[in-house]
């Protein structure tokens, strides 16, 4: 892709996700669904499911008197649904599609949800790059200042081996870093159905919006996506047994016939009713009531799991935010400790192996303090993307 265009492909901020999530693949599967039930809406307004049926009869009557005259019969019979079926059809199918939009919106929670978690580790893999770019440098210098004291008959030759040593794994360890983040970036992309485009993940990797309290979290769980997908459920189930109950009411015939018959005409009109006692809708019934018991205790699970993750997720959102304040100051120590040691060796006032433990304690302190910032970031996005809203 040409430079120019690369450039003028927008970043990929958390606000930019969200913006493309709903238009991402898997969200466009669902609101698909989506308006597969809406469509339903439309069929269910029809006045019957049973369409008129006009029939029609033709030929010769055989008189005694040996004639033989024309006979022919027409009739309609137009049916009428009784007991308010097309009504209780037709808020089924508006429940049901309510359902299939809710159960949509959830869907898109999780994808935001993914994808923004994906985003929060194509940062870290940022970090992790910086860090191992700044790493491969400072073992460039211990090289260099080697080399320079063992023309000065200052180090033996062990110490050029094991700067190079240092060198080639601080090399390594950057080109794990950049690979990474490539894995990653492609990984988020495909998420938002841009696996052809390159655009630059930009943000800080702890959002600053901090979630609301606790008490405020548990009484919105009503709001959450997944527990209005399972209260839309029930009201589409309701409207179903509704619609099996009015389905227990026969669809009533009107009856008009003609009669052609030797050269006689004749009008007749009547009604057809169905008496329900073999089949009154009662295993349709009986299925709808007990799959609105069931909707109802899914909404029950539901409401007890989203106070139970809400819970979860604040306990770890806390213990997060305290671990990374404890480990914050060890950026700057870390880096100071690396950069005295560093030119010490390079002034001569230290040796090569104490050079090398504290880069691997400040290797230590630096994945730490990532870790925790990485961890952090995970629980604050889960928690705010719970409480419904978009991480900043």
């Amino acid at each position: 892709m040409p430079k120019a265009a690369i450039a003028a492909e927008a970043p990929l901020t958390r606000a930019r996700i969200a913006e493309l999530v709903r238009v991402a693949p898997a969200a466009r599967v669902a609101s698909s669904e989506a308006a597969v039930a809406g469509a339903a809406v439309t069929a269910a307004g029809v006045i019957s499911l049973e369409n008129p049926v006009l029939s029609g009869m033709g030929g010769i009557r055989f008189n005694p008197d040996g004639g033989k005259p024309a006979a022919a019969v027409a009739s309609l019979s137009w049916p009428l649904e009784l007991g308010g079926q097309r009504g209780t059809r037709v808020e089924a199918a508006k429940a049901e599609q309510r359902a299939a939009l809710a159960t949509a919106d959830e869907t898109q929670r999780r994808l935001l949800l993914a994808a923004l978690l994906q985003h929060a580790l194509v940062l870290r893999d940022e970090a992790q790059v910086a860090l191992a770019a700044e790493r491969r440098a400072l073992g460039q210098r211990l090289v260099a200042a080697s080399e320079k004291r063992k023309k000065a008959g200052e180090v033996p030759e062990v110490d050029v081996a094991l700067a190079r040593l240092q060198e080639g794994r601080d090399a390594a360890a950057e080109a794990t870093a950049l690979g990474t983040r490539q894995a990653d970036l492609l990984g988020l992309r495909s998420m938002l159905g841009q696996a052809s485009k390159d655009s630059a993940v930009t943000g800080a990797l702890v959002p600053e919006e901090a979630p609301p309290p606790l008490a405020t979290l548990l009484r919105e769980a009503d709001q959450r996506a997944d527990v209005r997908a399972a209260m839309a459920a029930v009201e589409a189930a309701r409207a179903k047994s509704g619609r099996e109950q009015a389905g227990r009411w026969p669809t009533v015939n009107v009856l008009a016939q003609y009669e052609r018959d030797d050269q006689a005409n004749i009008g007749m009109i009547g009604l057809a009713l169905p008496v329900p006692i073999l089949n009154a809708n009662r295993a349709g019934v009986a299925t709808a009531a007990a799959e609105v018991d069931a909707a109802t205790a899914r909404l029950a699970a539901s409401r007890a799991s989203a106070a139970g993750e809400i819970q979860g997720l604040y306990a770890r959102y806390e213990a997060t935010r305290n671990a990374l304040t404890h480990l914050a100051p060890a950026a700057n120590l870390s880096t100071q400790a690396v950069a005295l040691s560093t030119r010490g060796y390079e002034l001569g006032e230290n040796d090569l192996a104490s050079v090398l433990l504290v880069r691997r304690e400040a290797l230590d302190a630096q994945a730490a303090l990532l870790d925790a910032e990485h961890a952090h970031a995970n629980a604050k996005i889960e928690l705010l993307v719970a409480a419904g809203r978009i991480p900043q």
